[in-house]
């Protein structure tokens, strides 16, 4: 497991408390992130498509980590609004540079 590094948000660091695991399988690299030892949220990367999946609300600071999580992976401010109440975004490489 991997640390997740505050690159967005404004705290120096989550201290071990939101961690990440990459696992890739030739067609897809998945990342699962873990807020306090709980899958909280995942991302799938596949050559053609980003599949973001959000697993809910757990708390304030978990809420942080799945934003600077999702951040990361070139999500935008909007399209997080749409994860937040869907629960899942597809992203198309068409429109992976659109805003």
């Amino acid at each position: 497991m991997n640390n997740l590094d505050c690159i967005y948000d404004s705290r120096q660091s989550f201290y071990g408390k939101a961690k990440y695991i990459l696992q890739a399988d030739g067609t897809c690299e998945t990342y699962r992130l873990y807020s306090y030892g709980t899958e909280v949220a995942r991302v799938e990367v596949y050559r053609d498509m980003i599949k973001y999946f959000y697993y809910g609300k757990y708390s304030q600071t978990t809420t942080r980590h799945q934003k600077e999580f999702f951040k990361q992976h070139d999500i935008s401010n909007h399209e997080m609004e749409k994860l937040f109440k869907e629960g899942k975004l597809v992203r198309r490489k068409e429109d992976f540079y659109e805003d």
